[in-house]
């Protein structure tokens, strides 16, 4: 998959983590903004346009659901995909905004595919004005 001038936020507060996720993606050749909690990831969005967001759900001072909640108002066609070490929610459960959830320790081709999904589906809803399953493309 080529992440080539694709622009990601990764927002984790475990610096090995985060330091993991910066490699994996910048060998997948996608341009990576590291933010250590929510707070500091909605700074980066202030500042820039992204076209998706790998966040923890367990983070300091604004954690992964409040991060969402107010980057999904504000910026509602950039995908989320939560990264977490607790189980996955079954799908009505995930939480609004989420384009998926990966539960920690996941496979790096798995975390590859569905960030490539979860732009592609951001382009072609950008692109026809309207949403696309991701079960379609």
């Amino acid at each position: 998959m080529d992440g080539q001038g694709k622009r990601i936020l990764v927002a984790e507060d475990h610096q090995s983590n985060r330091n993991l996720l910066a490699f994996l993606l910048e060998q997948a050749q996608y341009e990576v903004h590291l933010a250590t909690d929510g707070c500091e990831a909605l700074g980066w969005m202030l500042k820039g346009v992204f076209d998706a967001v790998v966040t923890d759900w367990e983070m300091p001072n604004l954690n992964g659901s409040q991060f969402l909640a107010v980057s999904h108002i504000i910026w509602p066609d950039i995908p989320v995909i939560i990264v977490s070490g607790h189980a996955i929610p079954s799908p009505g459960e995930i939480p609004r905004g989420a384009f998926a959830w990966i539960k920690k320790p996941y496979k790096s081709e798995e975390l590859l595919q569905v960030l490539h999904v979860a732009i592609q589906t951001s382009a072609t809803r950008n692109e026809t004005g309207r949403g696309v399953d991701a079960k379609t493309l």
